[in-house]
C-alpha cells in the first residue's frame, strides 16, 4: 500500500514539474542579433563592424541568450530600423527574440562620439542606452553599455551590481583606455593636448593651456648644430664598454659621436662614396662580442642603375672598418616575435621593383657573410623598411606604412583590422622604381620612366614598464605642401606620437610638443649613460622650401620620468 502511494506521489510530482521544466527550457535559450553600427564619419566607417563584434560577444550568455547564426543575420540585408515597427519586421526576417541597433555619431572634429544603443524585443518592448565619450574611450563605453543591456534587458543574475560599478567608474574606464604617458613637460597627453606638467616641471595653470616650452625646458636636451643634413640615427654600444654612442648618417657619410658635457663630441666619420645614398642604419652584434656593428643599407647608383649595397662596419679607436664585404641586398634589424629580440632581416632587389617579391627573410651571420634562415609571414605590401611588430598580450599586431605613409594594422593571421589616412614617418630617402618593361632593360634608365619609393623612418614599439601596454612611437607628418606635391619630403615641423591599440584602432596616448624641423629618426636609449633611457629625436633644421643646401642636424632628447 505504501509502495502504491509512493508511486502515485512520484508520478504526480513528475506531472507537476515536467511542464515547468519544459517551460524553463523553452524560455532558457533566447536569441539576439546585433546589426552593424551606423557611423556618420566617412573616416571611421570601419567601426561599423568593429563595434558590432565586441557588443555581440559581450552580450552572450551561453544557454540563455545567444547570438543568431551569421546566415540568419544576413537576412537583414543591410536594413537598419528607424522605428519599432521596422525593428519587428527585421526580427521576423532574422528569427531573433531581440535586436540591437547602434549608432556612432562623431562630434567635435571626430574627437567625441555620441553612442546610442537601441534594443528591441519581440514583445514590443524597447530600451535605449546612450553615452558620450572621447574616441579612445569607445571600447570601454561599449562594454559598459553591453553590461547595462545584460542586467536590465536580459536580467542576468549578478549583472546589476557590475553595471552599477561600471557606471560609477565610467570616467576611470575612459582614462584607463589610454596607455600611461611618461611625465615630461614637453609631452601632451591624448588628443586634447593636455599638459601633464608645466614648462618648469611644476603644475599647469590650466590643463587646457598649451605650453610650447623651449630649449631650457627641464627634461629636454638639444645638441649643437651639425653642419650637414642627416638621413638616419642609431644609438648603442659600438665600442664594447657598455656605454652608448650616437651614430648619425648623412647622405653618404657615417658619423660617430658621444654625449660629453651637454654636447655631441665627434669620434670619427667615414665617407661611403659619392654614388651611395643611405636608406636605413641599424645596430646588431654579429659576433656576440658585446659591441654592436653598424649596418648601413644603401643604394649605389652606378652608370644610371641603382643596386642595393649594405655596409657592415666596426668602430674602434676613431676609425670605421668593414666587418664583412658589402652585401648585395638590403639589411635591417627588427624585433621579431615571439622573443622580440633584435633580429637580422634581409631582402633583395626585385627585377623591376625596388624589393624582391619573395619578401622579407630572417638572416644569420655565417662564414663571413649573411645566410638565409626563413621567410617571414607578412602582408603582401610589406618590405624590409615599412613594418613593425606591436606586442599585444600573447599575440601581436603587424603595423605597416603603405606607399602614402598611411598606417595599416593587421592581426598575426594577416587579417586587416585598421586603416587611417594620416601620414606618419615620411622621409626623403628613396629607392628608384624601374618602370621599364621586361626585356627592355638594356642601357641606363630613362628619367621619364622612373618613379620613387620613399623609405619611411623606423617605428619604435616600446613599453614604459614591466607589465605596461606596448605603444608605438612614430612621427606625425605636419605639412600642407606634401599633400599637394607628391615628391615633397621636407617638413617645417613634426610631432612624435605614442600610439596604442585600443581594440578597434590606433589611438593617441601622448605626443611631444611641436618639433621645429624635419624629423628623420627616433631612438629609445640612454644617451647620457646615466642609467635612464630617453626618447631621442634626430632633426634636420628647416630653412624654407628651397633652402635644402643650408640644412643642419640637431639631436634632441626627452627624459622619460615614468615613476609617477
Amino acid at each position: 500500500m505504501s509502495f502504491k502511494r509512493f508511486s502515485v506521489a512520484l508520478l504526480l510530482c513528475a506531472a507537476l514539474t515536467l511542464p515547468a521544466l519544459l517551460l524553463a527550457q523553452s524560455q532558457g535559450v533566447r536569441t539576439y542579433a546585433v546589426l552593424p553600427f551606423q557611423v556618420n564619419s566617412a573616416k571611421f566607417q570601419y567601426l561599423s563592424k568593429g563595434a558590432q563584434s565586441p557588443v555581440s560577444n559581450r552580450l552572450t550568455w551561453l544557454g540563455y541568450f545567444e547570438p543568431v547564426e551569421a546566415d540568419k543575420l544576413s537576412r537583414a540585408a543591410g536594413r537598419f530600423p528607424s522605428s519599432p515597427a521596422e525593428a519587428q519586421s527585421i526580427m521576423s526576417a532574422i528569427g531573433s527574440d531581440f535586436l540591437v541597433a547602434g549608432v556612432l555619431n562623431f562630434q567635435d572634429g571626430d574627437k567625441q562620439i555620441d553612442i546610442t544603443m537601441n534594443v528591441y524585443e519581440r514583445t514590443g518592448k524597447s530600451w535605449s542606452k546612450n553615452a558620450r565619450v572621447p574616441l579612445e574611450g569607445l571600447l570601454p563605453a561599449l562594454e559598459r553599455l553591453s553590461g547595462d543591456v545584460r542586467s536590465e534587458v536580459f536580467r542576468r543574475p549578478g549583472e546589476e551590481g557590475k553595471a552599477a560599478e561600471q557606471r560609477k567608474e565610467a570616467p576611470k574606464a575612459a582614462s584607463d583606455a589610454k596607455a600611461a604617458a611618461p611625465r615630461n613637460a614637453d609631452f601632451l597627453v591624448g588628443d586634447t593636448g593636455e599638459a601633464p606638467v608645466g614648462p618648469a616641471g611644476g603644475p599647469v595653470m590650466n590643463p587646457q593651456f598649451r605650453y610650447e616650452g623651449g630649449a631650457e625646458t627641464p627634461g629636454r636636451w638639444q645638441s649643437q648644430s651639425l653642419r650637414y643634413a642627416s638621413t638616419n640615427m642609431v644609438v648603442g654600444d659600438i665600442v664594447g664598454d657598455k656605454k652608448n654612442r650616437v651614430v648619425v648618417c648623412g647622405t653618404n657619410t657615417v658619423y660617430a659621436y658621444e654625449y660629453f658635457q651637454k654636447t655631441l663630441k665627434p669620434l670619427g666619420d667615414l665617407n661611403l662614396g659619392m654614388r651611395v645614398q643611405v636608406l636605413r642604419a641599424s645596430l646588431y652584434d654579429f659576433d656576440r662580442d658585446g659591441k654592436s656593428e653598424i649596418i648601413v643599407s644603401c643604394i649605389e647608383d652606378r652608370d644610371g642603375n641603382a643596386f642595393p649595397r649594405t655596409y657592415v662596419l666596426s668602430y674602434a679607436d676613431g676609425k670605421f672598418t668593414n666587418f664583412m664585404p658589402p652585401q648585395k641586398m638590403y639589411l635591417s634589424v627588427v624585433r621579431v616575435p615571439p622573443s622580440y629580440q633584435p633580429t637580422l632581416l634581409g631582402q633583395k632587389k626585385g627585377s623591376h621593383q625596388p624589393f624582391d617579391e619573395d619578401g622579407v627573410s630572417e638572416m644569420m651571420y655565417q662564414d663571413g657573410g649573411v645566410q638565409h634562415v626563413r621567410k617571414l609571414r607578412l602582408p603582401h605590401n610589406a618590405n624590409l623598411f615599412n613594418f613593425s611588430y606591436l606586442p599585444e598580450g600573447n599575440s601581436f599586431k603587424i603595423v605597416l606604412l603603405n606607399e602614402y605613409n598611411y598606417m595599416k594594422v593587421f592581426t598575426s593571421d594577416l587579417e586587416p583590422q585598421f586603416s587611417q589616412e594620416d601620414g606618419y614617418n615620411s622621409s626623403n630617402n628613396y629607392v628608384i622604381v624601374d618602370e621599364r618593361l621586361p626585356g627592355m632593360d638594356m642601357g641606363t634608365r630613362d628619367t621619364a620612366t622612373e618613379e620613387f619609393y620613399y623609405v619611411p623612418i623606423r617605428m619604435l614599439p616600446v613599453s614604459f614598464g614591466a607589465n605596461a601596454k606596448y605603444e608605438l612611437l612614430a612621427n606625425k607628418d605636419i605639412s600642407v605642401a606634401v599633400q599637394v606635391f607628391k615628391k615633397f619630403r621636407r617638413f617645417s615641423q613634426g610631432e612624435v606620437h605614442s600610439l596604442f591599440w585600443d581594440g578597434v584602432g590606433m589611438s593617441l596616448a601622448w605626443k611631444t610638443r611641436r618639433i621645429k624641423g624635419t624629423v628623420v629618426d627616433l631612438a629609445m636609449a640612454d644617451i647620457r649613460n646615466d642609467g635612464s633611457k630617453q626618447l631621442i629625436v634626430c632633426v634636420n633644421t628647416y630653412s624654407g622650401a628651397i633652402g635644402a643646401s643650408s640644412e643642419k642636424t640637431v639631436v634632441v632628447s626627452y627624459d622619460l620620468n615614468t615613476d609617477q
